[in-house]
């Protein structure tokens, strides 16, 4: 469950502060897809997709970050 004071309206991206360059053109499926995720407000993002960001952990991405989520 999300706690109450993070704004789920917003991307990760943005509670980060850290915006990622677009993905090269030759990048696989998956990190095509990590990046989007990225861009996702928290709320709109489903269980499936958070599994994925947290299993993924993208450099400079710790686990805490979404466990204060």
């Amino acid at each position: 469950m999300l706690s109450d004071f993070v704004d789920k309206s917003r991307s990760i991206e943005e509670l980060e502060g850290k915006r990622w360059p677009d993905p090269p053109t030759d990048s696989t499926n998956l990190v095509r897809n990590i990046h989007e995720l990225r861009k996702r407000a928290i709320k709109d993002l489903t269980a499936d997709e958070l599994r994925r960001l947290i299993t993924q952990r993208p450099a400079g991405m710790t686990t805490t970050c979404f466990l204060q989520y």
